[in-house]
């Protein structure tokens, strides 16, 4: 086992489910958690996963708090819900050796929101759910049914938190900073992390750029998680002095980062495009072909879409670009649906159909079929049109159908950012 440093104490994650064994979904959340617990204090000793049977969870139970030990924690996620596979509460109160009874706010609570849905009763089922080991702290959910549970006994200490993962992460950044001060105290940082959101440059040509760059001996470290979207950046230090380690360092790369980076607390691209527009006073409409509105869609996913996205057009056909876009039937014919002339045509006409500053057409061939020697399935043109220029350009894109559109639209998000931003200037 590792030996905590002073201060730190440990942890351990337990994931529940038979979907995590049999590869049904991936177990996002004890990702999650162990940045969480590390963040407040933590040092994560070890990370397992169960199936739904009793016995699986009573072993992963009882080995997650022997390596927790008595001054740690065991933070366990699934097996909270209403159905009969849903045991963790019946095992746990097994191991601590004390009944469960129903909890007559929990009960109450579930009555209220069930009413509220329209419905005249609470299924039976659900009364499973307000089953809580005698002395537990009920650790209400504001996003979901079931409430997360906090208690501790000679065996140990324990949370358990639905396996949702937006259950599980509103009642873990919610609920258990007051639990854990209660049980540990004051906690110091073990580290120090700072997150850098890339696009538009690969994995392998952000390294190169970077590592040159990264001095050796800083005491950072820098881990790549890359994905369609764009490489997310990860550095870290630990220990007295960390802080300024990665201020140090970042600012030696900030040249490198310049072009590729982006801010948005959520991650997402888009919450960044729209901000820029925000700024600009611009509005947007979006004519799609081969994305079939995913642009769209990532953008109106950012709450507050609205005052700057008008509308768009899903112009999937020829007949459609021409009449909903005003596309030159003799370009179509003359170039193809996929051409200079056709992407930059749809995002003239979208723009004037919405009366919007700006208009993106997009226009390609997602594959598997429909390529050509020159026009290889992965091909995408785009047109943009803003206030200050207009223009079009192509991209050969990698992967499979889902993959090509995922990728087309983080391109047009891309650009639509550095023009907003002048990043690139104008060319």
């Amino acid at each position: 086992m590792t030996t905590p440093a002073p201060n730190h104490p440990s942890a351990v994650i337990l994931t529940i489910g038979d979907e995590l064994l049999l590869g049904d979904r991936t177990d996002t959340n004890a990702a999650w958690l162990a940045a969480f617990l590390t963040n407040h204090g933590f040092v994560v000793e070890r990370i397992l996963s169960v199936g739904d049977a009793p016995t699986g969870i009573r072993e992963g139970l009882r080995s997650a708090l022997r390596w927790s030990g008595r001054a740690g924690v065991v933070v366990a996620t699934g097996g909270l819900g209403p159905t009969e596979d849903d045991r963790t509460r019946e095992v746990v109160a097994e191991l601590f050796g004390t009944p469960l009874a129903t909890d007559s706010d929990v009960l109450d609570e579930l009555h209220r929101r069930f009413r509220s849905r329209g419905m005249d009763r609470l299924p039976a089922t659900n009364h499973r759910i307000a089953l809580v080991p005698e002395g537990a702290e009920v650790l209400w959910n504001d996003v979901g049914s079931a409430p997360g549970l906090a208690l501790e006994g000679a065996e140990g200490r324990l949370v358990l938190l639905p396996g949702v993962p937006s259950e599980m992460k509103h009642l873990a950044s919610e609920r258990l900073g007051p639990v854990f001060d209660r049980w540990f105290g004051p906690r110091p940082s073990r580290s120090a992390r700072r997150i850098v959101q890339t696009t538009g440059i690969p994995e392998s040509a952000l390294a190169e750029h970077l590592e040159s760059r990264m001095p050796s001996g800083s005491g950072v470290n820098l881990a790549y998680h890359p994905s369609v979207r764009g490489v997310k950046l990860v550095f870290s230090s630990t220990g007295p002095g960390a802080e300024d380690r990665l201020t140090d360092v970042l600012r030696k790369v900030d040249s490198v980062l310049e072009a590729w980076r982006y801010e948005s607390p959520s991650g997402d691209l888009a919450e960044s495009v729209l901000e820029a527009l925000r700024a600009r006073g611009w509005r947007i409409a979006l004519a799609e072909s081969c994305t079939g509105g995913m642009l769209a869609a990532r953008l109106t996913d950012i709450p507050g879409s609205s005052d700057v996205v008008l509308g768009g057009v899903v112009a999937y056909s020829d007949r459609a670009k021409v009449t909903l876009l005003d596309v030159d039937a003799e370009a179509v014919e003359r170039g193809g649906a996929v051409s200079a002339a056709v992407a930059g045509a749809m995002a003239a006409g979208v723009a004037r159909r919405f009366e919007a500053e700006v208009g993106v057409g997009i226009t390609g061939i997602a594959g598997p079929g429909g390529g050509s020697p020159d026009k290889p399935v992965g091909t995408v043109w785009f047109g943009f049109r803003t206030p200050e220029r207009e223009w079009t350009e192509p991209v050969r894109l990698p992967g499979g159908r889902s993959e090509v559109k995922v990728r087309a639209v983080q391109h047009a998000l891309h650009r639509l950012l550095t023009d907003a931003n002048s990043i690139h200037g104008r060319g």
